[in-house]
């Protein structure tokens, strides 16, 4: 029951955002068809979207079973020199190969 209602929840956050973006893009269209300047949108919009964000979040939040991120399950797998090593890392074109040139001189 409570997934259902958090996903409705989710659909409504999203009409509302699509609504915002829609209702700023008239008024930009009517700034400019009764040449003013823009200097903002105006406040419900504003409004509007903080409500879509917050019902939005609240629908994602409640929509889906959050499981937490335990680090040690997948440490335990590991060996301690698997930690430091990174291939990707590896550099081969570094000043070293130079200083050996100049300390066997």
């Amino acid at each position: 029951m409570k997934r259902g209602i958090a996903k409705i929840f989710c659909i409504i956050g999203i009409s509302i955002f699509l609504h915002t973006v829609y209702s700023a893009l008239q008024h930009r269209k009517y700034l400019r068809l009764t040449d003013q300047p823009f200097e903002g949108v105006p406040f419900d919009i504003v409004v509007e979207c903080i409500i879509s964000l917050f019902l939005f979040a609240w629908g994602i939040i409640n929509s889906q079973f959050l499981i937490p991120i335990k680090a040690s399950t997948h440490l335990a797998k590991k060996s301690f020199d698997s930690y430091d090593y990174r291939p990707n890392f590896t550099v081969f074109n570094h000043r070293g190969k130079y200083l050996n040139e100049i300390l066997n001189k």
